[in-house]
């Protein structure tokens, strides 16, 4: 094998735990979202939106990754929650 064909293999196994780990968090948000509809809590917290995607840009700044990247990287990945949760607390 190549180098690059091994930078690849390593690139595929680092994707494969991004995805791991997403679906791990996004299974952590369902729970949240049935927790918040038991006891009846708003699904939109402002403050706790702002405070997550300010400490992901400092600590992916920590690791070399640019604040913009990370900023776009959590607007998704929240966008993402939030839909989850809409679905779950929606439901009657």
């Amino acid at each position: 094998m190549n180098q690059l064909e091994q930078f690849r293999k390593e690139i595929d196994a680092l994707d494969e735990q991004i995805i791991e780990v997403l679906s791990k968090r996004f299974e952590v948000c369902r729970e949240v979202a049935h927790f918040k509809k038991k006891e009846k809590i708003p699904m939109m917290q402002p403050g706790r939106v702002e405070e997550v995607k300010k400490r992901r840009q400092d600590l992916g700044f920590q690791k070399r990754i640019s604040k913009d990247f990370m900023l776009n990287l959590y607007n998704l990945i929240i966008q993402e929650s939030c839909r989850i949760e809409d679905d779950i607390i929606e439901k009657d």
